[in-house]
């Protein structure tokens, strides 16, 4: 790409130096630049793109994007922009040729569900017979080859380089979870989306937002920016059980499909039948009703599984045909993850870290306790701490509850247990400051028969500890590894499951 072409999409900009004759890649990680790369140099709520343009320069980088001037050689070539996180997401389309347009794009946002509905869509793409990709907090899928993502929605030129991966392995559907963050930092634009998914609006990210108004209206974004040409054939699928859904079908031209938990919904279930092991039930929809067989457990799940289910009706397949491959669906990681049902007790773990995302939980998973119910939760650090008492209070509907931090960085761990303990709806808790002890307690707690849900983390692999340093941790891994020494102990194996 000719950076003469690039300098002219702007009509206001200020130029200095010289800039290179072509460039063919972009990016604003310092540490990716090289000689035919442009560095957008973004400045972030903890850094500043511009701190690093020294390094830059040395690895060769002679094309800079800016928000201000500063002093450069004149061998290098310094734009100064308004925005140059979407003068970046804009280069970037030209630079990798515009990828998304030869894959039907998903985009999937809301509160919670996101993560289960994108993979869920996935996985039936995959069962269909298509070549898909999955971009979200489980990291970055093409096919069934995962790579490591740092944030649910990546920064604006990675979230391109992502899309660009996926078209050069042929992928015809490109499914992303898309969040308020990424909504609002500008990280999606760009980003052409063919169906739109709203899965809930619940309580989170008011240290990010103002206020519940402000991030329902963030979410909003991802139905407005889909445009206005309706003669492109665009979809929004809306939760019909959700007030925020009749603001969301007003944003946008488009045809809206609802789905729900009753008939005033386009596609709606009945007949639910259900255990630990999966729910069956008839889904009704504009071309009749069918039986559904799944694997995944819980009424919400059904929600997340109508989304993948019309997502895939819109790309143009039968309905019979879909649902033939549900039963086939493996568990997403760490959504409602049942761990080794050999065990004589069940352990559960879940993403689940918000009041309305734990109360589902335990209310999905109360009917087919047989025993004891134990609920281990976390607070996280630097977060919205109003959410706490709610948190603690939810948890204790168990029998047993066992409160940690989650994610503390540099909050104090007990001062984040005690948020969780002030909402305590009676005495039967136990409080850690280190989560893996937490955990470890919750096993060694429970008897044959009982169940454990181990809540707000699922599989994500680290701890945010001081300073924002990244500590391994599984809570899979480490309950696995407890409940194996309590009950299998002569046959347990040090193995490549035991961290």
């Amino acid at each position: 790409m000719k950076s003469t072409m690039l300098l002219s999409l702007l009509k206001i900009k200020t130029t200095y130096g010289n800039f290179p004759e072509t460039v063919r890649d972009i990016t604003a990680d310092s540490r990716e630049t090289h000689e035919e790369a442009v560095f957008a140099a973004i400045k972030g709520q903890q850094t500043d793109g511009l701190n690093f343009v020294e390094d830059v320069i040395k690895r060769g980088c002679r094309f800079i994007i800016a928000d201000r001037y500063v002093d450069l050689p004149s061998d290098v070539g310094l734009m100064v922009v308004k925005d140059p996180s979407k003068t970046a997401a804009l280069f970037a389309e030209y630079i990798y040729d515009f990828p998304h347009e030869s894959q039907t794009m998903i985009g999937v946002t809301g509160t919670n569900g996101k993560t289960t509905v994108s993979t869920m869509i996935h996985n039936l793409s995959m069962a269909l017979g298509k070549k898909s990709a999955y971009l979200g907090t489980n990291g970055f899928m093409i096919n069934d080859v995962h790579m490591v993502s740092a944030n649910t929605t990546p920064e604006t030129t990675r979230l391109h380089k992502r899309i660009k991966e996926a078209h050069e392995n042929d992928t015809e559907v490109f499914t992303m979870e898309v969040s308020s963050h990424g909504l609002k930092l500008g990280r999606t634009f760009g980003i052409d989306f063919d169906i739109a998914i709203f899965t809930n609006l619940t309580q989170d990210h008011l240290d990010f937002h103002n206020s519940m108004e402000e991030y329902g209206h963030i979410k909003g974004l991802l139905f407005s920016q889909l445009g206005q040409d309706v003669k492109k054939h665009k979809y929004v699928v809306l939760n019909n059980d959700d007030e925020w859904s009749l603001v969301y079908k007003d944003m946008t031209p488009f045809e809206t499909i609802s789905y729900g938990m009753d008939s005033t919904a386009d596609f709606y279930p009945s007949d639910i039948k259900g255990s630990l092991e999966g729910f069956n039930f008839t889904l009704n929809t504009p071309e009749g009703s069918f039986e559904v067989n799944s694997p995944f457990v819980g009424e919400y799940n059904i929600q997340n599984l109508m989304c993948a289910v019309i997502s895939e009706w819109l790309q143009g397949y039968d309905i019979e045909h879909i649902l033939s491959a549900v039963p086939e669906m493996k568990a997403v990681d760490g959504r409602l993850e049942v761990l080794d049902p050999t065990l004589p007790i069940n352990i559960i773990i879940d993403f689940a870290h918000t009041p309305d995302a734990l109360r589902k939980v335990i209310n999905t998973v109360k009917p087919f306790v047989k025993g004891r119910l134990i609920c281990l939760i976390g607070m996280t650090g630097e977060r919205d701490s109003s959410k706490g008492a709610e948190m603690g209070e939810i948890a204790t509907q168990a029998d047993y509850a066992v409160f940690t931090p989650d994610n503390p960085a540099n909050d104090d761990p007990n001062m984040l247990v005690k948020l969780l303990e002030e909402g305590a709806a009676h005495d039967n808790y136990v409080s850690y400051t280190d989560r893996e002890e937490g955990i470890i307690h919750a096993v060694n707690k429970a008897e044959p028969g009982d169940t454990i849900i181990l809540a707000c983390k699922g599989r994500e692999p680290y701890q945010i500890m001081e300073n924002y340093v990244k500590v391994p941790h599984r809570d899979d891994l480490i309950a696995l590894d407890a409940a194996y020494r309590k009950y299998r102990s002569e046959e347990y194996v040090d193995s490549d499951s035991k961290i």
